[in-house]
């Protein structure tokens, strides 16, 4: 046998059946010669003169090559799906003849690694990455898979080298090698070179690689790795480079470098427990809840009545760290040195997690026909989302919340620490005002919204939103760490583009609206004044009505306790005063009057007139409480508040469907009340009864209404003038709540037994139903269709789950879905013990 079929047969490989030697490259870390799932055996494409690989096959694919086979799938997905022919496939081109090798007689001369111990349980450990699952060896898809290391940068890893022969720094000169990328390059920071000290002294800066030897035992080198602050996040290969002499084809003397690679990728995060990284926290008790917990919830309702919904971040689960970093590689079309600063990666995670601009995770719809997906309050947890995406592309459908609960997952997974954020009465400013502008036209005696030049602004029951904390070095204002806003929400383009932030809290609280990125978008949602202009028949406009206190309330988070969010609003975190100071004071004026000043579209007459008082005050209430199916009682009460007798020429009372987004519908309800007259400190009460056969089929998803009451005020005597009164209310009915029955603590592998239960509290069945659920700690069910349950009976179902992995506080989340009563939903919490 040949020199050259002795090191590139299949069938005889260097030193054991589980190394191949492969000579090729080009220089630049290309690995043209791989096959899908390791290195060529048989043949060579292109190679480098001094460059050879050695080591075990890899246990699975490079990440470009694992989405190169997922764009792959997708595409013939597509393509089955329009019945396209598929074009044939280009022919193999002719590979090219490896060169012969080096003598197997001289290679056994030199010093080789035979094997890496990656330290995985004590790395992980040292670097809280041991939650990750893909941090164990456990079973894929019926495949074993082995443990994976993640660690986060700015710190360092232990690593034990094994060779061939006791390591010596004066007989071999050895190396390590950190590359990242398909065409890993030294000036773009995606290939680290270095070498090893042995001094023990050495302290490396926190920018910079580097590697100490801490122990040496017989072909055993142990070493310490430190990983710069400042590093790209990634899967990074590893190698261990070994340099030797040896000669050309011409006889002359060469350097041969040989790289033994590892079998698999040690991913590398961001570490907001090291002060050298831009995300840094302070605080390590807080980044329990905001890196480390992977259950929580979201507020949602309006400023009346809110309520959380039970969410499943699941950042640890099996495939979503992988999932995360693949996002924003596709975002970044692949450049990687973006991927080590966490202002564009936050910035990127707000754009990929919207598909509105490219293959991203969720499709946004508020239409409330999802026929074609699934209903965005269906869904109770991120990971069936993020893993549907990586299987299939864009999710249909999702609204704020998933969107801001799926980002939260994203961030959490790659060490960027999130909170979802939830803002109650949020205005959406389309035209850059930094106010919320609504036109009227006088028509038929009485004031008609219009369409005025285009203007599109409204005032959402809730929108939701995340906060990222990190330093932002790239703005004079604002370097100190702090929380930033993002929002990947498809509302409005930011420069060209989907996406919104990140932004300091501290600008939009200072109404700083020119600050990087979207400050004054985001100040408009919490804190612009309303402002209602009557269109003139001139052109000109008359001022209506300027409401300071209407947006902005009840700024939500979860507490950060770490532990699950409860049914009532004990766990709500209360951030109103972190974006912008205390209504009405003169702090609080002196930030808007910076808004208004520095508005990219300035009204400067929007604020020249004062405000008129009323005489008579206006006040609606009704029953906050409500359940869906019951009598809802509402009430106007007008109150004279001046000296002056005044006339009451009519009282009306109008209710309408609403959306979450501010969105209304025909009005189904009216209610008249007759002159009266009012004495001077008198007081009236107006009260009428909304039936359920009123409502019921009216209520879009969020079984939201907008009631209204009118009025209109004459004084009497000799000057007869009259005011106008308005009070709008937007009201959610209560749903009810799924209880979940389950035993406090069980034991891995064990099967538990969930009861979930609620009472249809209509009088007609509940109908197209259907029940979902999601859980760390068990393995998830298919969303399962159910029965329709009969008129005021209690639905009630068992299900048994086997427990898959221990957890202190293992959550299950269920959700029941059916025609009448969208998103009813319920949580437990359950102590598994290995």
């Amino acid at each position: 046998m040949s020199l050259y079929s002795c090191f590139f047969s299949s069938n005889n490989r260097y030193s054991s059946s589980r190394y191949t030697y492969t000579g090729y490259g080009n220089g630049s870390g290309n690995r043209s010669s791989r096959r899908r799932f390791g290195f060529a055996r048989s043949s060579v494409t292109s190679y480098d003169d001094n460059t050879y690989f050695y080591g075990r096959n890899r246990r699975r694919p490079h990440y470009w090559e694992r989405e190169r086979e997922r764009r792959n799938n997708l595409n013939r997905n597509r393509n089955n799906r329009r019945n396209r022919r598929r074009s044939p496939s280009p022919e193999t081109p002719p590979s090219r003849p490896p060169k012969p090798v080096i003598p197997k007689e001289e290679l056994a001369k030199e010093l080789h690694c035979k094997d890496v111990d990656l330290h995985i349980e004590t790395n992980t450990k040292k670097h809280r990455t041991d939650d990750y699952d893909c941090t164990k060896k456990r079973k894929v898809n019926g495949k074993v898979e082995e443990a994976e290391l993640v660690v986060r940068r700015g710190d360092s890893i232990k690593m034990t080298l094994t060779f061939d022969r006791p390591y010596s720094k004066e007989k071999n000169d050895l190396k390590l090698c950190f590359s990242l990328g398909e065409n890993p390059l030294p000036s773009k920071g995606t290939k680290n070179v270095f070498e090893i000290d042995e001094s023990g002294k050495k302290s490396f800066k926190s920018h910079e690689w580097g590697a100490t030897l801490v122990d040496k035992k017989g072909n055993d080198a142990t070493l310490l790795i430190s990983i710069p602050a400042n590093c790209i996040i990634g899967e990074w290969n590893f190698y261990v480079v070994t340099v030797s002499e040896g000669k050309d084809k011409q006889g002359n003397p060469q350097k041969i470098t040989k790289n033994f690679e590892i079998e698999d990728d040690v991913i590398i995060l961001f570490n907001p427990w090291c002060k050298d990284d831009e995300c840094y926290m302070k605080d390590e008790a807080a980044l329990d809840e905001y890196i480390l917990n992977d259950i929580g919830g979201v507020w949602r309702g309006n400023a009346y009545q809110y309520s959380p919904k039970h969410w499943n971040f699941g950042q640890f689960e099996e495939g979503i760290l992988d999932a995360a970093l693949q996002l924003i590689r596709l975002g970044f079309n692949s450049k990687l040195r973006p991927m080590s600063d966490p202002v564009k990666v936050s910035r990127m995670v707000a754009k990929m997690v919207n598909a509105s601009d490219d293959n991203g995770i969720l499709v946004g719809n508020w239409s409330g026909d999802y026929a074609d997906g699934k209903s965005p309050t269906s869904w109770v947890g991120s990971v069936k989302i993020i893993q549907q995406w990586q299987k299939s592309g864009p999710v249909k459908y999702g609204q704020c919340w998933v969107f801001s609960c799926v980002t939260t997952t994203i961030c959490r997974a790659l060490g960027l620490p999130c909170r979802t954020v939830t803002n109650f009465s949020s205005a959406h400013d389309s035209d850059q005002s930094n106010c919320i502008e609504k036109y009227f036209m006088k028509q038929n005696g009485a004031d008609e919204p219009i369409n005025y030049d285009g203007s599109s602004d409204s005032v959402w029951n809730f929108h939701v939103w995340n906060e990222v904390w990190m330093a932002r070095n790239d703005l004079f204002d604002f370097t100190d760490p702090g929380w930033q806003v993002i929002d990947a929400t498809p509302q409005e383009t930011s420069e060209g583009v989907y996406t919104c932030g990140p932004c300091p809290v501290t600008a939009i609280r200072k109404g700083m609206c020119r600050t990087n990125y979207d400050c004054g978008f985001i100040f408009s949602e919490v804190n612009a004044d309303e402002i209602h202009w009557r269109v003139l028949p001139d052109g000109s406009l008359e001022r209506l009505k300027f409401d300071k206190k209407k947006i902005g309330k009840y700024i939500s988070t979860k507490k950060p306790d770490g532990g699950c969010v409860g049914y009532g609003n004990s766990d709500r975190f209360d951030l109103t005063l972190d974006y912008k100071p205390p209504e009405g004071s003169a702090e609080e004026r002196e930030t808007v009057m910076n808004a208004h000043n520095t508005a990219f579209q300035r009204k400067p007459f929007a604020y020249a007139e004062k405000e008129n008082e009323k005489a008579v005050k206006f006040q609606l209430t009704h029953n906050d409480n409500c359940m869906i199916g019951g009598k809802m009682v509402i009430e106007v009460k007008a109150k004279n508040e001046s000296n002056v007798e005044r006339d009451l020429k009519y009282v009306g009372i109008f209710v309408a469907p609403t959306s979450y987004t501010g969105a209304r519908g025909d009005t189904f309800f009216k209610k008249y009340f007759g002159k009266s007259s009012l004495k001077p400190g008198e007081e009236k009460v107006f009260k009428s009864l909304l039936d359920p056969e009123d409502y019921l089929d009216k209520l879009v998803e969020q079984a939201s209404v907008s009631i209204v009451a009118v009025g209109k005020v004459a004084r009497k005597g000799n000057l007869y003038t009259a005011e106008k009164m308005k009070k709008e209310h937007q009201v959610r009915f209560r749903r009810p709540d799924i209880k979940v029955e389950c035993p406090k603590e069980a034991h891995v592998g064990d099967n538990v037994k969930f009861v979930i239960s609620f009472d249809n509290p209509l009088e007609k069945a509940l109908t197209c139903c259907s029940v979902s659920m999601e859980s760390v700690g068990f393995t998830d069910f298919d969303d399962a269709p159910e029965v329709d349950v009969p008129p005021k009976t209690t639905y009630r179902r068992e299900f048994t789950m086997p427990a898959v992995k221990a957890k202190k506080n293992a959550a299950v989340n269920f959700s029941f879905e059916c025609k009448e009563i969208p998103d009813i939903s319920g949580t437990a919490t359950i102590r598994i013990v290995s």
